[in-house]
């Protein structure tokens, strides 16, 4: 009886002493963040029911979060795919039957005023399942496994295209990305699957640069990897046929995202209309200098000059009130946060475990980038939160309890699956 107690607080000592408190403070910290920020976006307003949303949000976030840094990790990999399915049947229900917002079918009504948001469990959902196919060893090099994969990735962003909700589209596409790179897919691959994106990215500032990615493209894959030449030739007309193509698909695009694009490419060109939350953001953001104005004190935030700036520009708001100093913290305590993960998964012994934790800092990763990307007008206006701080209760709720289990992944990083 005594050795088994002992066995078993010896057991508990090292639970605890395994647990990533590292993570925990660091997800508190830029949690922290976001109250701080609703409360000043929504305080002139006087719209405190954002406020105490998120904060009931994150109740029952943080709850999820400790619930999943403790689960078995093989449970994991029992719910995803049961998890995966049920995500692509609330997509392919809220594409049809979703609650209408802004012109997207994006989200499921709950109750009078409650919302639900598919593709932010569909998220995390294909990350487990992607992690489950790739963790049994399947070789990335062969065409079959490739296929599999992305298959897995490229399922719900069609459903998603549907609602249209091209935002968390380009977030499984970036995703697609960073775990195949991770997992050791042929790097000829990737650059057959990132090449078209790049060129039909560039064709939308005119003929000279569509044409010199066209050329740059060819030459990375004809000189650079060497392949089989049928192979390289279809890459190739890919790339071409995509460039060629790009007008064509921007002319058939509705109105809106057509407004977003040139938006990005010149801003000012309707700055009081297509173009103004992206300039208000950017003045927004510039006058904080280097201090910031102080809390509750930002004339753009105040006077709600930023559109939705609670949701999709809520890096304004900490930007103008606490300056450049300010902005340079959030994003050091998400590159802390980001780089922790990779950590993470260059130190599991589980295959599994490994895809999963990249998946998740990628997905953090991208939501940054092109959240904070198109707050300054780099990228279009898609509609992508930024982690942890914007306002919404399906996105938090998602990534708390990704944070849990990449807390998982730590504490049993020396685990074989």
């Amino acid at each position: 009886m005594a050795r088994s107690r002992i066995a078993t607080d010896r057991s508990d000592l090292i639970e605890v002493r395994h647990f990533d408190m590292t993570t925990l403070v660091s997800i508190v910290l830029i949690t922290a963040v976001g109250f701080a920020a609703i409360f000043s976006a929504t305080y002139a307003a006087q719209m405190n029911d954002r406020f105490r949303q998120q904060l009931e949000y994150a109740a029952f976030g943080f709850a999820g979060m400790m619930v999943m840094a403790f689960l078995p990790v093989r449970w994991y990999m029992v719910i995803a795919y049961p998890l995966y399915v049920i995500s692509l049947v609330l997509l392919v229900y809220v594409a049809f039957a979703g609650k209408l917002v802004y012109g997207h079918r994006s989200w499921i009504a709950i109750g009078a005023s409650g919302q639900f948001q598919p593709s932010e469990l569909a998220k995390l959902a294909t990350m487990l399942a992607v992690g489950r196919y790739l963790g049994k060893e399947h070789d990335l090099s062969r065409i079959g496994p490739l296929i599999v994969t992305v298959l897995l990735v490229i399922v719900p962003v069609g459903l998603i295209m549907l609602e249209p909700d091209p935002g968390s589209a380009i977030i499984f596409v970036g995703l697609l990305a960073i775990v195949l790179l991770w997992s050791g897919a042929d790097l000829f691959m990737l650059a057959a699957i990132v090449a078209p994106v790049v060129v039909a990215v560039l064709a939308l500032f005119g003929r000279t640069p569509m044409i010199v990615s066209v050329l740059a493209g060819g030459v990375v894959l004809f000189f650079l990897f060497r392949r089989n030449l049928i192979i390289t030739m279809l890459a190739f007309m890919m790339v071409i046929g995509v460039a060629f193509s790009t007008n064509f698909v921007l002319s058939h695009m509705k109105q809106y995202m057509r407004d977003r694009i040139q938006v990005v490419l010149d801003p000012e060109l309707d700055p009081l209309g297509k173009g103004y939350n992206v300039i208000q953001t950017r003045m927004a953001i510039g006058s904080g200098g280097l201090t910031g104005k102080g809390y509750l004190k930002g004339t753009q935030t105040q006077l709600r000059y930023v559109p939705k700036q609670w949701t999709d520009f809520i890096i304004s708001v900490p930007s103008e009130e606490f300056g450049l100093i300010g902005a340079l913290v959030i994003l050091l305590l998400y590159l802390f946060v980001i780089f922790r993960g990779v950590a993470i998964a260059s130190s599991v012994r589980s295959r599994f475990s490994s895809v999963l934790a990249i998946g998740i800092s990628g997905i953090w990763f991208l939501h940054c980038a092109v959240n904070i990307g198109m707050s300054l007008g780099l990228m279009p206006v898609v509609g992508i939160p930024l982690p942890f701080i914007s306002y919404g209760g399906s996105a938090l709720l998602t990534n708390l309890l990704m944070a849990g289990i990449l807390m998982n992944l730590y504490r049993n990083r020396r685990v074989m699956f």
